[in-house]
């Protein structure tokens, strides 16, 4: 009975110790308070959502196109007017403000004689154009000269008004303008 008293001894105490957390084969010593909680780890707060871009400002170069007119002949002449001369120093003045602009100089007639003689005679009056702007230094290398005979016309043939105005130049150029866009 005296071994029996001892084993309920025992058996009690190893059963306080395991209610501890302690046991009676521990490798390592009882810890002296209740066993450590890991720590409650939230979620993480998401970033605030990213500021609205603002819109991008470039500047590009955009192609403008030109059409200068008022530049009317004689019936069968080449020869410029003196009214044409203030029309073609503005010209000058604006090939040497745009150094990279071309000039398209397209000259045209009357529908009074053969297709022929007015595509020459157009031609002639475009030439005659742009040797004015050369003397007045634009480069022969910006300029193309074209005649179109009476192809074209703005105004009707069967009035001298009407082929007053037909018999002109015109030159076309595009210059690159500056544009900011967003």
């Amino acid at each position: 009975m005296k071994n029996s008293a001892l084993f309920i001894k025992l058996l009690l105490s190893g059963g306080l110790l395991a209610a501890s957390g302690c046991g009676l084969y521990e490798v390592t010593p009882c810890p002296a308070g209740p066993a450590p909680v890991a720590p409650v780890v939230s979620a993480p707060t998401p970033p605030p959502p990213p500021a609205p871009i603002a819109p991008v400002e470039k500047t590009v170069l955009i192609s403008k196109p030109i059409t200068i007119t008022g530049i009317n002949f004689k019936t069968g002449s080449a020869r410029l007017m003196g009214t044409d001369i203030a029309v073609l120093d503005k010209v000058a003045d604006f090939a040497k403000m745009h150094p990279d602009a071309t000039l398209d100089i397209n000259g045209y007639c009357s529908k009074t004689g053969s297709y022929a003689y007015n595509y020459k005679l157009s031609k002639a009056r475009a030439g005659s154009v742009a040797g004015y702007l050369e003397n007045r230094g634009v480069a022969a290398d910006r300029m193309t000269v074209k005649g179109h005979s009476y192809e074209d016309p703005i105004a009707s043939n069967k009035t001298p008004e009407g082929r007053f105005k037909n018999q002109r130049v015109e030159i076309n150029s595009s210059v690159m303008v500056r544009s900011t866009v967003k």
